[in-house]
């Protein structure tokens, strides 16, 4: 029980932390679209994390005779440019905005990037129920939305997991996590970006799918495979979000890798964030070490 009140407790911390590495793909794509007045080539109509991917018209793909985008005009452009000129901390803008745009340009291929943004926001205001919502229904028009697949793989698993529909929310964020994973281990560095700059945006996308996995391994009781997913997730990205440092410690001490667990709290217990987790995380260092060292010897009197 007390775990699980981990995961409720901490979830919008988390939200907070896992939006950044989605912003900067956001913005990563913004750039790489098409200039005012110009019809955009069909890949832009995509992040750039999921090559190959096509756009499908809201509100559900036809089988035949999909209509092509229209032409972006200058009035599209000229919102898609402010929309995206919009920084982290103007969530409510974001939201606002981006769904007026959303409602306004149904064929637009900038849709990808504005719900990707718009989740984003969601995401840091820890508004996690209207995030799982707005990701289900971009999703449902472009199954190949890396960002949006990233998010919703690490943050569902940590919405109400007493809920009636946990179960399901597993089912889904694994789903999203194992497309996110094929999808980020494909990508191509897109012109014009610097190859640190994409390996960073790259490993956070795939950070969080590991994340999420292995938050629905830990849900299921499944302790190795759920250490499994969060080493990977934390070496992708060492300045992870120290709740998964906590549960990576957790599991380890559960599977007698004391060591191992030693050095997972300890990175929770330096990283920027509660105090009484931090302590929290000593003392659960302390444990380890000490079960690292083994029983006292049973040597001689002295």
């Amino acid at each position: 029980m007390r775990n699980r009140r981990i995961l409720l407790r901490e979830a919008t911390a988390m939200a907070s932390a896992l939006g950044m590495a989605v912003v900067l793909m956001a913005a990563l794509v913004a750039k790489a679209g098409p200039g005012p007045q110009q019809k955009p080539p069909a890949s832009a109509s995509q992040p750039s994390v999921a090559p190959q991917a096509q756009p499908q018209p809201a509100p559900a793909p036809q089988p035949v005779g999909t209509p092509e985008p229209p032409p972006v005009s200058k009035e599209e452009a000229d919102a898609f440019q402010a929309f995206t000129q919009l920084q982290n901390q103007d969530g409510p803008q974001i939201i606002s905005q981006g769904q007026a745009f959303l409602g306004k340009y149904a064929l637009s291929t900038y849709r990808p990037v504005v719900y990707a943004k718009v989740v984003v926001a969601y995401l840091n205001a820890g508004q996690l129920e209207k995030l799982a919502s707005t990701g289900q229904a971009a999703l449902a028009e472009d199954p190949n939305n890396l960002p949006v697949l990233a998010m919703m793989a690490a943050t569902l698993p940590r919405i109400n997991p007493q809920g009636l529909d946990a179960a399901q929310r597993l089912d889904l964020a694994e789903r999203c996590a194992r497309r996110a994973l094929q999808l980020g281990s494909a990508m191509t560095k897109p012109e014009g970006l610097q190859q640190e700059q994409f390996e960073r945006a790259r490993d956070e996308q795939l950070g969080m799918a590991h994340s999420g996995l292995g938050i629905v391994y830990y849900r299921r009781g499944d302790t190795a495979a759920s250490v499994s997913e969060l080493d990977l997730a934390t070496k992708l990205d060492p300045a992870h979000d120290p709740i998964d440092f906590y549960l990576l410690g957790d599991g380890q001490m559960k599977l007698k890798k004391y060591p191992e667990a030693a050095t997972a709290f300890d990175h929770c217990a330096r990283a920027q964030w509660s105090s009484d987790w931090q302590e929290r995380c000593r003392v659960a260092q302390a444990a380890a070490e000490k079960a690292a060292a083994g029983p006292p010897s049973r040597g001689a009197k002295p």
